[in-house]
């Protein structure tokens, strides 16, 4: 498994892409859904509590 990720961190680093082979706009789109994420996880676990 960490043999796979090194392998790929070559690839990415042979690549020339920033951010992880994203690119900006990957890294861009990376951020914004998983901010989405985090604020439906939380608005989900707030309204379950207030259920009990």
């Amino acid at each position: 498994m960490i043999v796979d990720w090194i392998e790929a961190s070559a690839t990415v680093y042979a690549a020339g892409e920033a951010f992880g082979g994203l690119g900006r706009g990957g890294l861009i789109a990376v951020i914004v859904i998983s901010v989405i994420a985090i604020v439906t996880f939380v608005w989900i676990f707030r309204e379950t509590g207030r259920r009990d």
